[in-house]
């Protein structure tokens, strides 16, 4: 998707069913409906399509269809051209760092080189302890580090051994390799946190081609900025990492539409957060107002928005980001005002 100046880019969640968002559908169906939206991104001129390594529902959990995110992957790797493929894993102890590994090589060889491979820095969740994954007092910190040690190392084919506080390998190897030569890796943190940027390890500073910030443009720009410090004090260019913003993202013909919307019980009950509240740290709104406040999140430092679309498995405001918004922002000059109106 070319927005004419350069730099920005748009990228999606696919509808997995994590949020509900697949409630009633049978899974050959749940399946139908996210192979058919990332036909229709990579046609839209998305970036990339990211899936998340879930296996529940939040923000409630129930019995509905999750499709599994590496299964999915393999699948769409080897069946849709043309567009990134980004998945978001949970950092160890939820996930073996040897297996992931192996799964992101694999999926990097199906799709010629395609694959971003997220880590989050979110707390554990209630899959987790569902799964028996979830370890009492187990930061992500320590577990986060170590997960991107024993990758780079796995991934240049070497034999892996690491006895770190939440990763052990003994001898591990993971062949073949990934087709990329530096496999990316992106992190996704929260930049409402305080000192959001200094809660990241080093290793992520050091070794993450891009940061998927959550929060509103003012959080952003001053994250975006501690990092860069950073990165600077490592000896590292800033620009060396690009900035992501993940936000929800659903577009209105006017603005008493998304007043109304935003106002009903479902809404509210569904996230627990208070209408002005969501509306800040997301993209609602008509065509005009989303522009603007994309090119807040621009002028903050971001070049890429990674959006997960509130009327899922409706297409509708897919198309309308590609046709009407991302045409419409430009990177601003630094310095630009990123204040709330």
């Amino acid at each position: 998707m070319s927005t004419g100046a350069a730099r920005l880019r748009w990228s999606l969640v696919a509808p997995q069913g994590t949020n509900l968002e697949l409630a009633g559908q049978s899974g050959a169906d749940a399946w139908r409906t996210l192979a058919e939206t990332a036909a229709l991104a990579r046609t839209c001129g998305y970036d990339t399509l990211w899936l998340e390594d879930r296996t529940d529902t939040l923000p409630r959990r129930e019995p509905q269809p999750v499709t599994e995110s590496w299964t999915a992957l393999g699948a769409l790797a080897a069946t849709v051209p043309d567009i990134g493929l980004g998945l978001l894993s949970p950092a160890a102890p939820h996930r073996n760092a040897l297996m992931l590994a192996k799964r992101a090589a694999g999926a990097d060889v199906i799709s010629g080189g395609r694959l971003t491979l997220g880590l989050s820095t979110a707390p554990q969740l209630p899959e987790h302890v569902a799964a028996g994954t979830a370890r009492p007092g187990n930061g992500t910190g320590s577990a986060l580090a170590e997960t991107i040690e024993a990758l780079r190392t796995l991934w240049s084919g070497a034999r892996t051994t690491l006895d770190g506080e939440t990763v052990t390998l003994a001898g591990a190897h993971a062949v073949p390799v990934p087709v990329q030569t530096r496999l990316p890796l992106v992190v996704r943190a929260n930049a409402a946190l305080p000192d959001a940027a200094d809660l990241l390890p080093e290793a992520a500073v050091r070794e993450c081609a891009a940061v998927q910030w959550q929060g509103e443009p003012g959080e952003l720009a001053h994250a975006v900025a501690a990092f860069g410090v950073r990165r600077e004090k490592l000896g590292l260019d800033p620009a060396g990492t690009r900035h992501a913003v993940l936000a929800e993202c659903r577009v209105f013909e006017d603005r008493v539409s998304r007043d109304r919307w935003l106002s009903t019980p479902h809404v509210v009950a569904f996230w627990s957060h208070h209408p002005d509240l969501l509306a800040r740290r997301s993209l609602y709104g008509t065509a005009e107002q989303l522009r603007e406040r994309a090119g807040r999140y621009a002028a903050a430092g971001v070049t890429e928005f990674v959006l997960w679309f509130r009327d899922y498995p409706e297409t509708e405001s897919l198309r309308r980001v590609a046709e009407e918004i991302a045409p419409g922002v430009r990177a601003p000059a630094r310095g630009t005002d990123t204040g709330e109106a």
